[in-house]
Order: structure tokens, then sequence, then C-alpha cells
């Protein structure tokens, strides 16, 4: 009798294993990100085919960045041209939305905000066929933002020693665990943003600059898993008391696949800050030839927690196939460090600190 009962208990759990591995998955439909009110952003991540309970969705905030894993998930077409929808009025506080499958059934979301948020909060809304909404992954997120002071006094840093040779930190973003964007035939934001980065260095090096590198190869700059923040204040530590430039290389990526072109960002009110991002620009215009976005202010990380004059770099978006397969070409690449050094040979022969 009791051989009996441990077998049917063993079929019991089987049975139950494989029905919770051939649960159908949900596949996400869109995101929309839109103004609720003037204190409240919300995020609807939609889906159809499956049933997604309070466990299979988990997020996780940090240094303005808010991240959705969902499990038993397929992204679907969000991940592809027709994906995130970033409403006019949210366009402020919305940065951009990366999507990426980072396992087999798990969906990660990476909304990029202006800010750090206050809260979010996190409900399931079932399907509602009256209003044709599929179901629905709400996220309400609490702004505090506040609009910079464009007369405000800011000094990030003191005038370096010039006696010796000028310091650099060049910062290739994300890295190990965390592959960044990827473009439609699978090249990732880290790799291209590692070479470009080492190109530079050595173009650098070459030119008489002390390079300091966060990271020279495929790993995480603190370690695997961490929180976003304890990542990025490992890259802005990476940067000696005497640095005068950080510089973060990256690839840009939305979801509208035709969506193109480099940009420069600086922290709002950072004077050298804002040089350094106009040089980069005017640089990467002229070797790199892609459509020009401009030059941006923007509250990020490793740009607002510097004591030098910092830049981050968008190289192109990965995310169009035709700027995919320049970021991943070596010469393209070489021709990108170039504009980097260029700009900070003419930084310091400008006179940087004026």
């Amino acid at each position: 009798m009791l051989r009996k009962i441990l077998t049917c208990l063993c079929m019991l759990l089987v049975l139950t294993c494989a029905a919770t591995v051939s649960a159908k998955p949900a596949e996400l439909t869109g995101i929309n990100a839109f103004d609720l009110d003037n204190e409240t952003l919300r995020i609807e991540i939609s889906y159809r085919g499956g049933k997604l309970f309070d466990d299979n969705v988990s997020i996780d905030e940090s240094s303005g960045i808010v991240r959705v894993d969902m499990e038993n998930t397929l992204p679907g077409r969000i991940s592809r041209a027709s994906g995130a929808q970033i409403q006019d009025d949210a366009k402020n506080f919305v940065e951009k939305v990366l999507v990426n499958e980072t396992a087999a059934r798990h969906t990660r979301i990476q909304i990029f905000l202006a800010d750090s948020p206050d809260a979010v909060n996190l409900s399931l809304e079932p399907a509602d066929s009256s209003e044709k909404k599929d179901a629905r992954v709400v996220l309400d997120v609490k702004k505090v933002y506040v609009e910079p002071d464009p007369n405000a006094n800011f000094s990030p840093y003191e005038i370096p020693n010039r006696s010796g040779r000028h310091v650099i930190v060049i910062d290739p973003g994300h890295g190990g665990s965390d592959a960044g964007a990827i473009g439609p035939t699978g090249v990732t934001e880290k790799s291209v943003s590692l070479a470009v980065s080492l190109k530079a260095q050595q173009l650098l090096t070459a030119k008489g600059y002390n390079v300091v590198m966060t990271r020279t190869t495929d790993v995480d700059v603190a370690a695997p898993g961490v929180p976003d923040g304890v990542e990025l204040q490992a890259r802005v530590d990476k940067a000696p008391p005497n640095a005068e430039i950080f510089i973060s290389v990256h690839c840009n990526a939305f979801s509208n696949g035709n969506a193109n072109g480099m940009e420069t960002f600086h922290a709002p009110t950072a004077v050298q800050g804002k040089r350094l991002a106009t040089l980069l620009n005017e640089e990467l215009e002229r070797l790199g030839g892609l459509n020009n976005r401009g030059v941006k202010g923007a509250r990020f990380y490793v740009m607002t927690h510097s004591k030098c004059a910092a830049s981050l770099i968008e190289l192109g978006f990965i995310t169009n196939p035709r700027e995919e397969q320049l970021l991943a070409s070596s010469d393209y690449q070489y021709k990108l460090a170039q504009a980097i050094t260029n700009a900070v040979n003419r930084y310091f022969s400008q006179g940087g600190l004026d």
C-alpha cells in the first residue's frame, strides 16, 4: 500500500511539473507610456495568449532606471519596430525603453527616466473587450523631477595639476551580465561600446594621454546582478582624483527600427560637460557621418556623479539595421575612436578649463 501511495505521489509531481513547463507563455503586444497626471507617469505593458500572476512580474528601480522582469513571457513584436509608444506628454520624463529576451520565456524591460522616481506601484489588469484592451501589467511611477536652473553656478571639479599628462576616463557602457541594447542580427551594445573604447584608448595613449578604462573586457564593473546604482557608481569610482574628462560610450536603441543618428549628452548645468559634449558631437558628425540628433542635457548617473567634465555619447542606433552594420564594422569603430580623440585634443588645445 505504501509503495502505491508513493508511486501516485511521484506521478502527480511529474504531471504538475509538466503542466507548469508547458503552460502557455504570454506574448507582449505593446508598451504605452503617458502622464496620468502631473505627478504620475503610467506605463502599460500589454500582453495576450497567456496569464500572468503577481509572482511572474518583478520590478527593480534605481538611479532613474525601472527594470521589469517578466517570467513565462515572450517579447513578441515590442522588441521590433512596432514596440514602445511614448506619448508626447511623457517624453520629458521617459528617455528610452529597451526590451530584451534575456532567457527562454523571460523578458526584461528597462525604462530609462530623466530622474529617479519617488515610488513605483505595480498592478495587473485583465483584458477589457469593451475597450479593446489586452491584459496589462501597469506601472504607476511617482515622479520627482525639478527643472534645472539655467542660471545656477556649477563647478563639478577642481582645476587639475597640469604639470603631468592629462587623465582621461573612458567608460564602455554595459558589459558582463548586461548586454545593453541588441540589434536585429544580434550585435550587442556592450560589444560595440567596448570595441570603440579600446580603439580610443589606443589612439589617446599614442597622443600622450593617461587613459583610465572602467573595463577592458566583457565584465560587470561592480559584480553581476547588483542594483544599477551600484554598478554605475563603480564606474564613476574608477576615475582617479585628477581625472579631467569622463566619457561614457553607448549605442542608442528604439522600438522603431527606422530611428537613426548619433547624439551626445551632458549634465544639465555642467558648463565644461556641455563644452565636451559639443566637441564630441561635432567630431562624431564629421567622421561618423550619421544624422546628428544634437547635444542634450540629461541626468544620467555617470554624468551627475562624476567630479570632472563628463559626457555620455550615443554612437548610433544599434536597432537600426544599417547603423547596426556600421557599428559592428572595425573600420567604422576606428572612425568613431578617432572622433573621440579629436574631440579630446580640441578640448585641451582650446582651453578646456577657461
